[in-house]
């Protein structure tokens, strides 16, 4: 979902669906390989393409994002100082260059020259001032703010440079200011109706949680965008958006239901998920109230997660099982292999439930998205009849987004006994975010998790230290913690998965699974 989509925000078993679609004695299609990229080769100017989502877009303020829904807009109607690659690296975009001391605590950044607002104002350096200050602003519920609050000082001696003061070392910075987007903090008022960013596209209308519709801005400072017009339309259901698809109607569909794809990637029909997912399928938890103030509760969830049967029914194998319960994807190079592995037993966590006064009768409550992300309600389905055999009760309960989120969104919310269905987008190791999400005071991780003092050590080291081994060590510090300590029991690593009609080119997903639009369009 990633309303989590900050430091910071997707069924049944593909295997169900091609028994009930196939003939007796028929073996079960091919299933559908994915793909990072869409096809290359020339792309023609102009078009209008229409992208279709389940999901809503309520809000277009891109520093205060409130669900993955939204994403795809952060590079259409937006810049940021840097940009991402497909490598998971920075490179320029409002920047032209960069420089730090030594220390890495103070950075320059030389920006372009003549870059424009959408509504003709000019972006300087004092802008982005302004932009850096509102994110740092506690008041302003901005989820990137996590990854920049080592920021001690923010200046602009002049219109184009900038410079940025860290209250400690930070080698990773371009990386982590890449999603403080600019836009006209003194025309925030009119965000909803103009946009008013510098990106490739601008705003040509809006209309709440059913469309947006974008128009090239000719005005750019990069290359002159592929497409005329983008138009990002919601769909009631899986069942209308899949049939736009299938028509033609609309050529990019994201965040396919996992046992939709093999019904819809055919035909030609590109499928598109990361190449090493960062995004996670999570239950987060209240460990400021009962039961899960209790580290055994927690562990006993853990434990009683068979990630194995969950990943494979609800996301048809497109993601890898986290038994480790740590945000890091087992492929990732800084990901611990001598990790306590919490295997599925419900024996060891029916004691360790009943250690935390969570005895057979108990209720617990799997909090989901009504209409949407099906895949979260058959994890819980698996997870109702397996606490069902050990004698705890779970309750499932899907809700509107606005409802749902509202229960434990933003941090500070008490939901006791609740089990919140979510979907994690991080940004991969060697970028600290995964970890640092749940770093004390400053942390932004909604489980309300006091962390040790060791984590924050960690979590500094990490942030200070350079490639080498003390990283590598700080890594493993802070999985070990987070493995012991169960904040948040993390099912699966995944990323959205989006189908693309043959024609489209130019896509890219982002390891957390944003789809790129911005250098999209149709096969010459």
């Amino acid at each position: 979902m990633r309303r989590a989509h900050g430091r910071g925000a997707a069924a049944l078993a593909l295997l169900l669906l091609t028994s009930a679609c196939s003939n007796a004695g028929d073996a079960p299609p091919e299933q559908p390989q994915p793909s990072a990229g869409s096809g290359t080769g020339p792309i023609a100017p102009g078009g209008t393409l229409v992208y279709g989502q389940i999901a809503g877009v309520s809000q277009l303020d891109p520093n205060t994002i409130a669900s993955g829904a939204q994403t795809q807009l952060q590079t259409l109607l937006w810049s940021g100082l840097t940009t991402w690659t497909p490598q998971n690296t920075a490179k320029p975009d409002l920047a032209e260059s960069w420089q730090s001391t030594p220390d890495h605590r103070t950075w320059t950044f030389k920006l372009r020259a003549g870059v424009k607002y959408h509504n003709g104002k000019a972006f300087t350096a004092a802008e982005a001032k302004k932009n850096f200050d509102r994110v740092l602003d506690p008041a302003i519920p901005a989820q990137v703010a996590a990854k920049i609050d080592m920021i001690e000082a923010v200046t602009a001696p002049d219109d184009t440079t900038l410079v940025l003061t860290l209250d400690s070392p930070n080698p990773e910075l371009p990386v982590d200011v890449i999603d403080v987007r600019m836009t006209d903090v003194d025309d925030l008022a009119n965000i909803d109706r103009a946009a008013n960013g510098t990106g490739p596209y601008r705003l040509r209308s809006f209309v709440p949680d059913q469309t947006v519709e974008l128009v090239r801005n000719d005005g750019y400072w990069g290359p002159r965008p592929n497409l005329d017009e983008i138009r990002i339309v919601r769909y009631a259901d899986a069942t209308a958006a899949n049939a736009a698809l299938r028509s033609g109607q609309v050529h990019v569909l994201w965040s396919v239901a996992p046992d939709s794809v093999a019904g819809l990637a055919t035909e030609g029909r590109q499928l598109l998920t990361a190449a090493e997912p960062a995004g996670f399928v999570v239950w987060e938890l209240d460990t400021s109230a009962a039961p899960f103030n209790s580290p055994k509760a927690r562990e006993a969830l853990s434990y009683a997660a068979n990630r194995t049967e969950m990943m494979a029914a609800a996301y048809a194998g497109y993601g890898v099982p986290t038994p480790a319960n740590v945000p890091v994807n087992p492929k990732n190079r800084f990901y611990d292999q001598s990790l306590p592995s919490h295997g599925f037993d419900l024996d060891r966590a029916k004691q360790l439930f009943a250690e935390a006064g969570v005895t057979e009768g108990s209720t617990l409550t799997f909090w989901a998205v009504a209409g949407n992300y099906q895949e979260w309600t058959t994890v819980g389905q698996i997870l109702q009849q397996d606490l069902a055999k050990i004698g705890i009760r779970l309750e499932i309960q899907t809700n509107e987004v606005s409802t749902w989120s509202a229960k434990f969104y933003p941090k500070g919310k008490s939901y006791p006994n609740l089990l919140a269905a979510n979907y994690l987008s991080f940004t991969p190791p060697p970028d600290s975010y995964p970890l640092a999400w749940f770093e004390g005071t400053k942390g932004t991780c909604e489980c309300n998790w006091v962390a040790p003092p060791e984590y924050d050590q960690a979590i500094a080291a990490i942030e200070s230290a350079g490639e080498g081994l003390e990283r590598e060590t700080a890594f493993k510090d802070a999985q070990r913690i987070l493995n012991r300590e169960n904040p948040v029991v993390f099912i699966g690593a995944t990323a959205f998965l989006s189908v693309a009609q043959p024609q489209v080119r130019g896509l890219w997903v982002q390891a957390e699974g944003t789809l790129h639009l911005e250098e999209a369009g149709f096969a010459a």
